[in-house]
């Protein structure tokens, strides 16, 4: 790719992006309600880099908060601790929002519906969830998800297998998590095919976080 195209490309993306998340902001500043932005991805993507220039910016986050021991449990005994980890996930996402839920804009890094048709059914194909435990939790994601907004914008994030990998063996993840890598693209990609609603996705390859935070800098929350 020339200099020119991959500078083209990343005004593009950051120009869609500014775009998108101002127009939500119009629509509901003259609404008088909260703005809800979903930042999706696999892992790796740059969600929590982008959630935390939002951050900055005056929006209030929804972090995905992993407890460390129970994280440790997992990769060590996948099969027993799976269940556990991904209710305490969206539970916590759930218990997060109800703080902030008054706010003007909420940022939701990651939510209950990729934690449910991303994870756990990647983890239920892989045989860490039974099918009983999968039962559990597409229950308790029905429940939340009752009682959440829907988004008013899903950002995705889109980075190519190659590059994730790359990224995640620099960050130092563990072997199971790359391992799952491939799979984990193709429920999101299917799960992005099938969503409703206003939808950016964004070529993450090229736009490196810097970069957005300029484009949001006008973006006071």
């Amino acid at each position: 790719m020339n200099i020119f195209a991959q500078w083209f490309g990343n005004f593009w993306i950051l120009f869609q992006a500014q775009f998108s998340i101002f127009e939500a902001v119009r629509r509901k500043t003259t609404e008088g309600t909260t703005l809800i932005i979903w930042l999706s991805g696999a892992t790796g993507s740059g969600k929590t880099s982008t959630s935390a220039i939002l951050a900055q910016v005056g929006c209030s986050v929804v972090r995905e908060e992993v407890p460390p021991k129970l994280f440790q449990a997992f990769l060590s005994d996948p099969t027993k601790y799976c269940e556990e980890l991904q209710e305490t996930l969206m539970r916590s996402r759930y218990s997060q929002f109800q703080l902030v839920r008054d706010e003007r804009y909420v940022i939701f890094d990651r939510s209950v519906e990729e934690d449910l048709e991303v994870f756990c059914r990647m983890h239920h194909e892989t045989g860490y969830l039974r099918d009983d435990a999968m039962a559990r939790l597409e229950t308790l994601a029905a429940e939340l998800k009752a009682d959440l907004p829907t988004p008013d914008l899903i950002i995705y994030l889109k980075v190519n297998e190659v590059l994730l990998s790359q990224r995640m063996a620099e960050i130092g993840h563990p072997k199971l998590i790359v391992d799952s890598l491939s799979a984990q693209l193709k429920l999101y990609s299917k799960w992005v095919s099938c969503l409703k609603g206003n939808v950016l996705v964004v070529d993450n390859a090229n736009c490196r976080p810097q970069a957005l935070k300029t484009v949001l800098a006008g973006l006071q929350c």
